[in-house]
């Protein structure tokens, strides 16, 4: 296990979001617990994905590692030159980033690159039909966050489509696999098992197609009450390679320059 968490997204030149084309993007690997650095010889293949507004995230590009040595600690990093963040020019589009570790189970945060990055009640999707064979691969979305219980807690459900299309799973094909709820608070990557939820499959019917939709109930999200912090969230189904959207919950989803981690050099 590991965790990628990425450290800073610069615009060219500095650039606001407003007018920025695009943006140069640094990824740090730590120890899933501690401030270790990755191993100072591993090569592994990290890669950067980007979700616009509620759609599946895609791929990015695959990172260039380099030793990178910062008060007196020398560590290695990965970094995406060049990432196109055209979109978040428009005030009504945001982009969000994570980086995955191929072959390893990743631990991930969330950033966001946006003029106003709040998920504001989208549209939920309504599935064209659904698939007749277990998908190879799926787009999970997530369609609603429902806080209650003085937004203590929430309720969440995602749809799961096969892999770049609207076709979604049917209740008579007997495939209910684990779907896998995910949060990270600000910039900190996910906890693992200690910020996942598994959810409940249940049968629903949306522009006359009849699917399954899955429920994630109870979610603690208490610490957005405080308007400095941001939960995100993201669904994957275990052992499918699985394209998640992202939803921000918080008053301001930004992420607005964070301290960069200081990790140990590596060995």
């Amino acid at each position: 296990m590991i965790r990628a968490k990425i450290e800073i997204v610069w615009p060219h030149g500095g650039a606001p979001v407003q007018s920025a084309d695009k943006a140069n993007i640094t990824v740090y690997l730590l120890a899933p617990l501690g401030n270790d650095a990755a191993p100072c010889d591993w090569t592994p293949t990290v890669r950067l994905w980007a979700a616009l507004n509620a759609q599946p995230a895609q791929l990015v590009g695959v990172g260039q590692k380099r030793l990178f040595t910062t008060s007196g600690r020398t560590f290695p990093v990965w970094d995406f030159n060049d990432v196109d963040v055209r979109a978040a020019r428009d005030p009504a589009n945001k982009l969000s980033f994570f980086a995955t570790v191929d072959g390893v189970d990743t631990y991930r945060n969330i950033w966001t690159h946006a003029a106003d990055a709040r998920t504001i009640f989208p549209q939920q999707d309504v599935p064209s039909g659904t698939v007749v064979r277990r998908p190879l691969a799926v787009d999970a979305r997530i369609e609603i966050v429902w806080p209650h219980d003085n937004d203590t807690l929430a309720n969440v459900t995602a749809y799961l489509f096969e892999a770049g299309s609207k076709l979604a799973i049917p209740p008579a094909l007997g495939w209910t696999p684990e779907v896998r709820l995910h949060w990270s608070l600000n910039t900190d990557a996910d906890l693992g098992p200690a910020s996942s939820k598994p959810g409940a499959p249940r049968p629903i019917t949306s522009g006359g197609v009849s699917f399954l939709a899955w429920d994630f109930n109870d979610v603690d999200v208490s610490a957005a009450r405080d308007p400095v912090n941001k939960i995100y969230f993201w669904v994957t189904v275990d052992g499918l390679p699985t394209n998640p959207n992202v939803w921000a919950h918080g008053t301001d989803a930004r992420t607005i320059f964070p301290q960069q981690d200081l990790p140990n050099s590596c060995r």
